[in-house]
């Protein structure tokens, strides 16, 4: 019995330590230094195993918090956003890098021995990449010209369609032919 106790105690405990953790969660410092976590782009795990907290109890913050949760990860989208499309014009318009050289000295500290201006040029596929999605219509020749493949297609299709609905038997009226018989058979 007393080991049974202790089990349920342990319990207890653990169960308040939890809600213990989500309070200091909820202290007013340390919710805005998460948001600003979540909004400079870390991971919810990132962030609760950084506070040394479970993942039920960082949950727990996080549904007394979604509103303010949601803002910081829109912000955090729109940061990655512009740093893809600043990398991605790096690669469209080229510029210059600074490559450096630096070698250990026999003291063991390292220096820096040299460093030299480089050209970069432009990529073509990130070229190709910017010019299909800013104007596909313009630039996107080969989906185009299969989009008007399939129109000439499917409209000499329908017109083939219409053209046979013209020789429907319905459209014919029965009438009785009356041939002439010819001569040699009025003999018989």
């Amino acid at each position: 019995m007393i080991c049974i106790n202790l089990q349920k105690s342990s319990k207890i405990s653990k169960k308040g330590a939890e809600t213990e953790m989500a309070k200091k969660l909820n202290n007013q410092k340390t919710t805005q230094a998460i948001l600003k976590k979540v909004s400079d782009g870390l991971n919810d795990y990132q962030i609760y195993s950084a506070l040394k907290v479970a993942a039920s109890t960082f949950n727990t913050w996080k549904k007394e918090h979604i509103d303010e949760y949601n803002e910081a990860k829109e912000i955090a989208n729109v940061k990655a956003l512009e740093l893809v499309e600043s990398h991605l014009n790096k690669k469209i318009f080229g510029g210059w890098r600074i490559k450096q050289r630096y070698e250990i000295g026999d003291d063991g500290i390292e220096k820096l021995v040299s460093y030299e201006r480089q050209q970069v040029d432009p990529e073509l596929n990130a070229i190709m990449f910017y010019l299909k999605n800013k104007a596909p219509d313009k630039w996107n020749a080969l989906e185009i010209a299969k989009l008007k493949q399939d129109e000439n297609n499917t409209g000499g299709l329908r017109d083939v369609i219409q053209n046979l609905s013209k020789y429907d038997v319905k459209n014919y009226e029965q009438q009785a032919i009356e041939y002439d018989v010819p001569s040699e058979f009025d003999e018989v």
